[in-house]
């Protein structure tokens, strides 16, 4: 099926980058993002000061800190993209998300001559904890080299987009199993951003919110996927990885850093929100993208 794809005008000033932490003591609460003009900046201030005071996780009720930074970006370092087309699984348990997501990295292992064992343990460090304790992406590589960056993790930032596509994105969710509220399009973004990597082959997230049990994978030559009940209720974990499909030199685990966390993306269009489709469709579809791309005649 083709992709549908709406585009908008470009800006032609610069921008400012806003960036939200709401925090209360050592315990995240709440953040968000965009990179807007200067006819926007007081709105998104607003709404993102808000989106802060009102975090679901303060469940103490206490006045959370927000730290808030506003930076000037130049028009001519930000990249123009397209935000993914966007995919939900349809499950109604925790154990058929898993065996949907256990048969995805089967298949992609296989293809990509990827060892199934070290996927395995990639997706035990996010649904059981071991990724917890990072601020940011861990990366891993084809051998099951798990590399994070400065120990810590890589946070992807940098990336916003243009008013009219968001609005009608939220719109268009209202009425989508993706979901109308602001964790969607903050995934969405991030999800648009991480696959921009030359060397992608996916990136699985799960939420630390232990009220929060969906997740999403996206995949290269597919797009975003929407995975309900990654988690069960109540359980803290979670982090975010991401797959290449080589191995890196030093220099290209700079340029990969670089990219994720200081150049500047701007969505500037929007791909088709997909009806929700049963695992055994999902993975067909998934197989027959990666065939294509590998010159193979794919699945009827």
């Amino acid at each position: 099926m083709r992709e549908e794809k709406e585009e908008t005008g470009l800006p032609e000033e610069d921008f400012f980058s806003i960036r939200m932490r709401a925090f209360s003591g050592e315990k995240h609460l709440s953040g968000g993002e965009d990179l807007v003009e200067r006819s926007a900046l007081r709105d998104r201030l607003l709404a993102l000061t808000e989106q802060g005071l009102t975090s679901s996780r303060n469940q103490e009720g206490v006045l959370p800190s927000l730290n808030i930074r506003v930076e000037p970006v130049k028009n001519s370092s930000v990249l123009r993209k397209t935000l993914l087309p966007v995919h939900c699984l349809e499950s109604s348990s925790h154990q058929e998300t898993l065996s949907f997501l256990s048969g995805v990295l089967e298949a992609i292992g296989s293809r990509e001559s990827i060892d199934t064992s070290s996927l395995g343990r990639w997706l035990n460090d996010v649904l059981n904890g071991t990724e917890s304790g990072l601020s940011g992406a861990s990366l891993f590589f084809p051998d099951g080299e798990r590399w994070i960056p400065e120990n810590r993790g890589v946070r992807v930032t940098q990336f916003g987009m243009v008013p009219a596509i968001r609005q009608t994105l939220l719109e268009e969710a209202k009425n989508h199993p993706a979901g109308s509220g602001r964790r969607f399009v903050d995934a969405l973004q991030i999800a648009s951003k991480v696959a921009g990597l030359p060397d992608f082959l996916l990136e699985l997230c799960a939420s630390d919110n232990p009220e929060y049990t969906t997740g999403y994978i996206a995949l290269r030559n597919f797009g975003y996927l929407r995975l309900p009940l990654l988690k069960r209720a109540g359980n803290s974990s979670g982090g975010r990885v991401i797959l290449l499909s080589r191995k890196l030199d030093e220099r290209e685990r700079a340029h990969a850093v670089s990219y994720l966390s200081r150049t500047p993306v701007l969505f500037t269009g929007r791909s088709r929100l997909f009806p929700a489709s049963t695992g055994e469709c999902l993975l067909g579809k998934i197989v027959q993208k990666g065939d294509e791309v590998d010159g193979k005649p794919g699945i009827s």
